[in-house]
C-alpha cells in the first residue's frame, strides 16, 4: 500500500509559510462568506468553514460559542483555531472495508492546556441525537486516548496513556514554533490499528467500535492547529 503525503514541514518552515499565507488572506466578500457558511445543526448557527466542510460542537461547552471558531484552507491544508469542541468532515469524507485515515497536526503554544486532538472514523448520522463514531486523540502532554461515542454515551477503547511515539509540546527543537504529530487509523479485516508517528500504539477487533462512515477531525476547544494533509488510502 502507497500512502499519498503531503510536504512535510519544521516548524519554522510551517511558521513562515502560514505567516506568508495570513498576510495574503483576503477578507471574504459576502457573496463568498455566504458561500462558505454551513450549519452547526447543534446549536443552530451559522458558521464560516472552508468550501464543502460541516461541523457539528459538543454541548455544554460554557461561553465558548460557534463565532470563537477560525476554520480556513491555508497551504499546504488548513489552519483550525476554536473556540468550541467539535468534529469537522466533508460529506463525501467516507471509508470502508479496509482502509487508512491519516493525518499530520501541527500543535502550536497550547499553553498549560491538555485540551486535545485527533481524527476520527465510522461517523454515523453526525448531525443528530444519535451520532457515532470512533476517535483517536492526542495531547501535548505525549499521551494518546482513543474513544467510542454513541449519542450521549462515552466509553474509552484506550484511557489518556503515555507513548513515547507521541511528540508532546516539550518534545519540540529550539525555535520550534510548532510540534507535528502524524495520526493513522488501520482498517484491516478484523482489526483495527492506531499508529502515531509510524508507530503503533493500539490494536483492537473492529467488533464494538464504529468503523465505516464518515471519517475527519476531532478537534476540543482552545486549540490553534495546522493540519497539513487528511489522507484516506482504500485497501489493506
Amino acid at each position: 500500500m502507497t500512502m499519498n503525503r503531503s510536504v512535510s514541514f519544521s516548524g519554522c518552515a510551517l511558521a513562515a509559510a502560514l505567516l506568508l499565507s495570513l498576510s495574503t488572506l483576503a477578507a471574504p466578500t459576502p457573496a463568498q462568506a455566504q458561500d462558505h457558511q454551513h450549519m452547526d445543526a447543534h446549536h443552530g448557527a451559522d458558521v464560516d468553514l472552508p468550501e464543502g466542510w460541516m461541523a457539528h460542537f459538543d454541548g455544554g461547552h460554557g461561553a465558548h460559542t460557534s463565532q470563537d471558531l477560525e476554520f480556513v484552507e491555508m497551504d499546504p491544508g488548513w489552519h483550525l483555531t476554536t473556540g468550541p469542541s467539535g468534529i469537522f468532515y466533508k460529506h463525501d469524507f467516507r471509508a470502508e472495508g479496509d482502509f487508512t485515515v491519516e493525518s499530520e497536526i501541527h500543535l502550536f503554544d497550547p499553553g498549560e492546556r491538555r485540551e486535545s486532538f485527533g481524527i476520527f472514523i465510522g461517523g454515523r448520522a453526525l448531525h443528530g441525537e444519535d451520532q457515532r463514531y470512533t476517535y483517536f486523540l492526542v495531547r501535548r502532554t505525549g499521551e494518546f486516548m482513543i474513544r467510542h461515542r454513541a449519542g450521549e454515551e462515552l466509553h474509552n477503547v484506550m484511557g489518556w496513556t503515555e507513548h513515547d511515539a507521541v511528540h508532546g509540546w516539550d518534545d519540540r527543537g529550539d525555535g520550534e514554533l510548532s510540534v507535528p504529530n502524524v495520526l493513522s487509523i488501520r482498517a484491516a479485516g478484523d482489526e483495527v490499528v492506531f499508529s502515531v508517528n509510524g508507530t503503533e500504539v493500539h490494536r483492537t477487533q473492529r467488533d464494538g467500535i464504529d468503523v465505516d462512515g464518515h471519517y475527519g477531525l476531532r478537534v476540543n476547544h482552545n486549540l490553534d492547529l495546522h493540519i497539513s494533509r487528511l489522507d484516506l488510502v482504500q485497501g489493506s
